[in-house]
C-alpha cells in the first residue's frame, strides 16, 4: 500500500545546515541511476541490491544527505549487524556532515539535539523497540544494513516493524543475495515463489565491467585427512563422497589448526602475498577467516613462525576489535586473522590474499568473505584477489558460481577477457605441490584449475549442516595467545569527541572525588544541575565541554 508522503519536518534542527556534498566525492554511475530509481519510487520502503564493494554505503548516506537537506526527515537511524559496522557508518557519514551516534544505549534513549541521528544493531533494536518507535514520531529515515539479519531471527524483524513501520522512509541495503528458504524479512517485496525482489539490482558482473569491483580467483587445496569417529578411523580426500556428518569432519580435520594441510595452505597464502606485494601492491594485506577464537589464535602462531611477523588477531567481542581493524586497514601489515568480524561489511581495501579456513558453507557467509577481497584500491590497471580454500564440494560449487558470474563479465565487456588474462600471469608461476603428506591429521595438495571449473550441483546434494560436531580424535593445539593492541581513535568526528568528552568527564570525576571525598554519583549530579541537564549521556558536546570545565574548576580551588 502506498503512503503518503510526509510533509518536511518544521521543527529547526541540524540537517538544515549540512555542508555541501563534497565535490571529490562524486558518485559512480549506478549510485546514480539507483537514486533517480528511488526518487520515482512511490512506496515507503526500497531495497537496493548492489554486490558486496560496490558502494552501498555511500549510496545510503547521499540518500540521507538528500532527505536531510530537503528537510524531508529531521533525522537518520543506521541499523547494522555488528557495533563494529555501526562505528564504520558513522565515520562514514561524518565525511559528509552527518552526525549519527554509534551503539547508542536504549536506556540513554534518543540521541541528543547535536546529532542527526544513531547507528544501532538489529539487536539493539529488538531489546528495545518501543524506544525507537517513539523517537521515530519525527520524520525518520531508516537505513537498514544487510537487512536478511531480520530473517535470520525473526523476533528482530517483529521488532524492526514494531519500531519503524511508520518512519518516513526505509532504506534497505544488501551486498548478499536473499535465498528463498529465509524467514521473511520486513518491508521486502516476495513473488509467489518467495523470492526477494529488488528495486535496483547490480551484481558483480556489473561491478566487474565497470571496474568498480575486483576479479577474485579461487584456488582449492585436496590432500589426505584421517579422522576417528564412531570407533572406526576414516581416510579421505575431498573427491571422496561422504555422509553429511563424516563430510563436515573430514572438513574440520583439514581445518585443524597445527594440522599439515593448514600448514601447508598457509605457506602458499603468505607466498602469494609476497608476489601481489612485488607485483606494484606494495602493502597488500592478508585475512584468514578462522573457526573460533582457539583456532584464529593457533593460526596466527603459525602464520607467525612463517613470516616472522605477528598477525593482528580480531575478535568481534573484544574490546579495541574496531581500532584494530582501523589500524591493519591503514597499516602495511602482512596478515589479519578473525572470527566473523570482518566476515560482513568491513572495508580494508587492500586485502588481496585470502585463507577460508572456517567450516561455514552457507551461501551467504561466503559471499561475504568475497566481498571482502573485491574492493578496489586506486591503481592504473586491473588486480586480481586470490582465495585459498578447501576443495570441500560445497565450497567448490559456491566459488564456481562466482566465476560463473566473472564469466558473464566478460560477455558483457570483451574487452575484460584480455585483461583477466594478463592478470592470470602477472605472478611468478608457482612450483607444483610436493608429495602429499601422510601426517595422522591431514596433508594438502592445490587443485588444477580445471576441477574448479568442472564441479557440479550433484557434488553437494548431501546436506550442507556446517554444526556438526569435530572428529572425536583431534590434534591438540596451544593457542598463542597475543596482547591486545591500544590504538588512539584518529577521527574529530562528533561521536569521536563525544566519546572522549565522556572519557575526560570520568577521570575529572575521579580526580574530583579524592580530592574532596564526594561519590562519583554526588559529583555528577551536582554538574548536571549546574548545566539543567538529566543525565551525562543526555548532554550535548556543548554541555560535555561545560561540565569538564566546570570539573576543573573544582580541582584549582
Amino acid at each position: 500500500m502506498t503512503q503518503p508522503r510526509p510533509q518536511p519536518d518544521p521543527t529547526p534542527g541540524p540537517g538544515r545546515n549540512l555542508p555541501p556534498w563534497p565535490g571529490d566525492r562524486g558518485l559512480r554511475a549506478w549510485q546514480t541511476e539507483a537514486l533517480a530509481e528511488l526518487a520515482a519510487h512511490p512506496g515507503g520502503s526500497f531495497l537496493a541490491s548492489a554486490t558486496p564493494a560496490a558502494g552501498k554505503t555511500t549510496f545510503g548516506l547521499r540518500v540521507a544527505w538528500e532527505m536531510l537537506a530537503s528537510g524531508r526527515v529531521s533525522r537518520v537511524v543506521v541499523i547494522a549487524p555488528t557495533t563494529h559496522i555501526c562505528r564504520q557508518w558513522a565515520a562514514d557519514a561524518a565525511r559528509y556532515g552527518i552526525d549519527l551516534e554509534p551503539n547508542r544505549p536504549n536506556s540513554d534513549g534518543p540521541e541528543t539535539s547535536d546529532f542527526h541521528g544513531v547507528t544501532v544493531t538489529y539487536q539493539t533494536i529488538a531489546a528495545g523497540p518501543g524506544v525507537h518507535a517513539d523517537a521515530a514520531r519525527r520524520p525518520t529515515l531508516v537505513i537498514a544494513d544487510e537487512p536478511h539479519h531480520m530473517g535470520d531471527q525473526a523476533s528482530w524483524g517483529v521488532s524492526a516493524r514494531r519500531a519503524f513501520d511508520h518512519a518516513t522512509f526505509r532504506l534497505l541495503l544488501s551486498g548478499t543475495p536473499f535465498r528463498s528458504d529465509n524467514e521473511a524479512i520486513p518491508w521486502v517485496s516476495y513473488d509467489e515463489d518467495g523470492i526477494s525482489s529488488a528495486d535496483f539490482t547490480y551484481g558483480y558482473p556489473d561491478a566487474l565491467v565497470d571496474r568498480v569491483c575486483r576479479p577474485i580467483t579461487f584456488l582449492p587445496y585436496d590432500g589426505e585427512m584421517e579422522w576417528s569417529s564412531e570407533g572406526k578411523v576414516w581416510n579421505a580426500d575431498f573427491d571422496l563422497v561422504l555422509p553429511a556428518s563424516e563430510s563436515a569432519r573430514r572438513l574440520r580435520t583439514a581445518l585443524a589448526a597445527d594440522g599439515e594441510w593448514m600448514g601447508e595452505v598457509l605457506l602458499d597464502a603468505d607466498a602469494r602475498l609476497t608476489e601481489v606485494r612485488a607485483a606494484a601492491h606494495p602493502d597488500a594485506g592478508g585475512l584468514v577467516i578462522a573457526s573460533d577464537q582457539d583456532h584464529a589464535r593457533a593460526i596466527a602462531g603459525r602464520l607467525a613462525s612463517i613470516t616472522g611477523e605477528e598477525p593482528e588477531i580480531v575478535m568481534s567481542d573484544e574490546p579495541g576489535a574496531s581500532a584494530r581493524i582501523a589500524g591493519f586497514s591503514e597499516s602495511d601489515q602482512r596478515w589479519l586473522v578473525s572470527v566473523l568480524m570482518v566476515s560482513e561489511g568491513v572495508d580494508i581495501p587492500r586485502l588481496r590474499v585470502g585463507v577460508y579456513a572456517t567450516a561455514a558453507r552457507t551461501e551467504l557467509f561466503f559471499r561475504q568473505v568475497v566481498g571482502r577481497f573485491i574492493r578496489t584500491t586506486p591503481s592504473p590497471r586491473r588486480q586480481m584477489s586470490y582465495l585459498l580454500l578447501p576443495a570441500d564440494s560445497r565450497l567448490k560449487q559456491l566459488a564456481f558460481e562466482i566465476e560463473r558470474e566473472r564469466r558473464h563479465a566478460i560477455e558483457l565487456g570483451p574487452e575484460l577477457a584480455e585483461e583477466l588474462e594478463e592478470l592470470d600471469h602477472e605472478l611468478p608461476e608457482r612450483s607444483e605441490p610436493g608429495e602429499a603428506f601422510q601426517a595422522l591429521s591431514s596433508s594438502a595438495a592445490e587443485l588444477d584449475d580445471a576441477i574448479l571449473a568442472q564441479t557440479t550441483m550433484q557434488l553437494f546434494a548431501t546436506d550442507e549442516l556446517d554444526q556438526t560436531p569435530p572428529p572425536e580424535k583431534t590434534l591438540a593445539s596451544a593457542p598463542s595467545k597475543k596482547p591486545l593492541k591500544t590504538l588512539a581513535p584518529k577521527s574529530d568526528s562528533a561521536f569521536a569527541v563525544r566519546e572522549r568528552l565522556r572519557e575526560e568527564r570520568k577521570e575529572l570525576v575521579a580526580d574530583v572525588s579524592r580530592k574532596t571525598g564526594e561519590s562519583y554519583q554526588q559529583i555528577n549530579g551536582r554538574i548536571n544541575r549546574e548545566l539543567g541537564v538529566d543525565s551525562v549521556s543526555k548532554a550535548t558536546r556543548d554541555e560535555l565541554e561545560r561540565g569538564n570545565a566546570l570539573l576543573e574548576r573544582d580541582l584549582r580551588i
